[in-house]
Parts: structure tokens; C-alpha cells; sequence
């Protein structure tokens, strides 16, 4: 059964979730990328408010962790008309479902009726503990990674969020994992600094979460690229002005296979409709 065009984005806290889909807007009121919009969208005052920061030169707000808002843009892609449906909420409820290894009636809808995920991770902030996947024990940061989802390593902790959202979803894992399509996206890369590419940088920063995917999802049903959604932080005055006076759509980018530059970020929602 081909999968349907719902898709589920999720990302702890300080992913860069808000930052993305404010620039997916922007990027789709241009008119300049793959993705174009059908009609007006629906529910997307939040997303308005975070763009609206970017072009003001301020970096966006976390969304509330109480927030649990439907956001539907209907878009043109490859002549077909369809709704995407992207799930806004406050980070801390992804690192809830696993401290908390429970889900409500929400969580279970949302993984049910979205055959498309999103993972938002943000490898910089990945904290590397001692973990039997590494190959030795690795120096401790003294500082706790602001991106964790809660005490144990973090790629453990993505572990098992994805298990909790199987099981909610009603998944299986006898036999390999055709729906839901897994898109992994590395956000900030700007702050890595690096020309590895994308499955190369999850292999060095999350060998075991890495192998867990593969042993677990169809090849071809998950795929690994980078964001850069924001392209440079919004510290200094000079940044601050780009964003002012340059407008937010013309800063971010994706790594890609085919383009280790690409400025259009519609192309991720793109890849995750091909997958």
C-alpha cells in the first residue's frame, strides 16, 4: 500500500523545528521552490509569528510545550494537489514520551495517520557518553546537552522514541519497516563545520541509532540529509541586518546527495513525499 502525504515532524526541544517550518513558509509565499502553494493555508499563526521574528532579525521562540496546533498548507507538487498537514507542539513533549515511555490519544493519532516522519536532530548538541557502540569512553562534556530528551545517551533516548511511536502506531518490528517513510534530518549545520556528508555525520555521532534504522526500516524507506535552516546565527548586529534588510528566504540550506548547497528547503518536504 503506497504511503499517504501526512507527515509528522518531530523534534525534542532546541531541534530546530520552529526555524524550519517558519522558512518553509517563506520559501512557499516566494514562489521560488518545488513546493508551491495551492491555496491559501490554514492555522498557521505561529509559524507567522516565527517568520515574522527572522525578518525582524530575531532567532525564533520554542513553541509552548502545552501547544498542540494542526497546521495544513495545501501545495503543488509534481502537478498534484495535495494538504500538508505538519503537527506544531512544544518540544518538550517528544522528550516526555520518553522519560514518561506514555502516550496519549493524540500521539497515537498522529502516529497513525502520518505514513511520512520527519526526525528533527541536531547533532551538534548530541552528547557523547560512554556507550557500547563507540569505540572507547569518549570525554564527557561537563555541561548537559540542552538537546537532550532526558538522562541516558542520546542516541538511546532517539531509540527509543521511535519505539514509542511504533508501538503507538501499532508497527511491528518482525520484519522491516516499509511505512512509516523515516526522513532524518541533521538541523544547524552551519554548526558543525563540516564536509561529511549527512549519513556520515549520524555514523560518527550516533553509530548505534544509526544501525537500529537500518536493521529496522526497508532500504529505500529512510533516508539521511542536513539543514541548515537558518544558515548563522542572529548574535551580531551585521547577521541580524541580513535577515532585516535581505528577507529570511534567501538564508538556509539543505545537504543533499545530488547538492551539498541546495537553497531550496521545500525540497526537504520534497524528499519525504519521495521516499
Amino acid at each position: 500500500m503506497a504511503a499517504n502525504n501526512e507527515i509528522l515532524i518531530i523534534g525534542p526541544p532546541r531541534s530546530g523545528k520552529t526555524t524550519f517550518l517558519a522558512q518553509l513558509y517563506g520559501r512557499l509565499m516566494d514562489k521560488t521552490g518545488n513546493l508551491r502553494l495551492a491555496s491559501a493555508p490554514e492555522n498557521i499563526d505561529g509559524i507567522k509569528s516565527a517568520y515574522n521574528r527572522l525578518a525582524d532579525g530575531k532567532e525564533t521562540e520554542s513553541t509552548p510545550s502545552t501547544d498542540n496546533l494542526e497546521i495544513k498548507i495545501p501545495v503543488i507538487h509534481e502537478g498534484q494537489v495535495f494538504v500538508l498537514h505538519c503537527k506544531d507542539y512544544g518540544g518538550e513533549q517528544v522528550r516526555d514520551l520518553v522519560a514518561l515511555m506514555e502516550y496519549d490519544k493524540t500521539w497515537i493519532h498522529r502516529a497513525k495517520t502520518n505514513d511520512r516522519w520527519i526526525l528533527f536532530i541536531r547533532p551538534a548538541e548530541i552528547e557523547h557518553r560512554f556507550d557500547l557502540s563507540m569505540k572507547g569512553y569518549a570525554e564527557k562534556d561537563q555541561k548537559e546537552s540542552k538537546s537532550s530528551i532526558s538522562g541516558a545517551s542520546d542516541q538511546s533516548q532517539f531509540i527509543e522514541l521511535v519505539q514509542v511511536l511504533l508501538r503507538a502506531r501499532g508497527t511491528g518490528m518482525k520484519e522491516l519497516i516499509g511505512t512509516p517513510r523515516l526522513l532524518i534530518a541533521l538541523t544547524c549545520w552551519d554548526e558543525l563545520k563540516t564536509d561529511s556528508k549527512p549519513e556520515e555525520i549520524l555514523q560518527q555521532k550516533m553509530p548505534l541509532f544509526k544501525q537500529f534504522i537500518a536493521a529496522n526500516w526497508l532500504p529505500g524507506a529512510f533516508t539521511v540529509i542536513g539543514v541548515s535552516a537558518q544558515e548563522f546565527p542572529l548574535k551580531t548586529d551585521r547577521d541580524r541586518d541580513k535577515y532585516l534588510y535581505e528577507m529570511p528566504e534567501n538564508f538556509g540550506y539543505l545537504v543533499l546527495d545530488d547538492n551539498p548547497r541546495e537553497k531550496d528547503l521545500t525540497r526537504l518536504i520534497e524528499k519525504a513525499l519521495t521516499l
